[in-house]
């Protein structure tokens, strides 16, 4: 799993999940591209890389993302990471709000895959790996908005995988459970992280480091024949049945004590 000498773009790589990214990629010897909206955070990276102040949905951000990759000889990676999380109730959700949702997670990855594919095509390589979510395939209150555009997600990666299989391009997803960044460990509480690990057959959060490693292996020849899928990165999340988290039956089945509800 090494990219050595490949250039790897990464969107929303100046934090959490996006830099974790970008630091496995440098350690496995990627031509770097990097961009973010926060121009800071991006320069504090100490990695070698180009570094592009951008935000995904402004109407020239597939050039100016792109262009310096095609400049070296590529994109042969892309990973559309950019994105927003809204939490807001169903009825409380703004046109705007969800309309910033969607061109931020699913607009944005669809024109920056069009403009990478037709970079790619010509040179029949080239591997995208999406951001989507768990979220995408499971319900929870207050994320509709954040949730159909990763849904989206799913769906698109299947469609772009099957047209642009025929020219070398591989395309495929990953669905992050929860994933402890730094901006998110300081709103966490010791009570609701105890209950939330109960339904985490790992017994553990995720790191930013579990979805950059899942993401260089998409990217690299070792997903060779790896296309269309969306794999999550969510410690057991969704493979596991609720019953299976709250019955004190079933909970005991598997030597677990009954859930104590403060």
């Amino acid at each position: 799993m090494n990219l050595a000498g490949k250039v790897c773009v990464v969107t929303g790589a100046a934090a959490g999940i996006g830099r974790a990214i970008a630091l496995r990629f440098a350690a496995a010897g990627a031509i770097l591209v990097l961009a973010d909206r926060d121009g800071d955070a991006l320069a504090a990276l100490d990695i070698d890389a180009v570094k592009l102040v951008a935000d995904v949905t402004d109407a020239d951000a597939p050039s100016r993302i792109l262009a310096p990759a095609i400049a070296a000889g590529g994109p042969d990676v892309l990973v559309n990471n950019a994105g927003v999380t809204t939490v807001t109730p169903l009825t409380e959700t703004s046109d705007e709000g969800w309309d910033a949702a969607i061109a931020v997670c699913l607009r944005s990855a669809f024109r920056l895959s069009r403009d990478a594919v037709r970079a790619m095509r010509p040179r029949g390589r080239g591997a995208i790996v999406n951001m989507a979510s768990v979220n995408g395939m499971m319900g929870q209150p207050c994320v509709s908005a954040y949730a159909a555009a990763k849904g989206g997600i799913h769906a698109m990666t299947r469609q772009m995988a099957v047209e642009c299989g025929p020219f070398g391009i591989r395309v495929n997803a990953l669905s992050p459970g929860l994933i402890v960044t730094e901006a998110f460990a300081a709103r966490l509480q010791p009570d609701d992280v105890a209950l939330t690990l109960e339904a985490y057959p790992l017994g553990r959060l995720g790191r930013p480091e579990d979805v950059a490693e899942a993401a260089l292996f998409l990217a690299s020849d070792a997903a060779g024949y790896i296309t269309g899928v969306d794999l999550p990165v969510d410690g057991g999340l969704t493979a596991q049945m609720a019953a299976a988290v709250v019955s004190p039956r079933i909970r005991a089945w598997s030597g677990r004590p009954p859930l104590r509800f403060a």
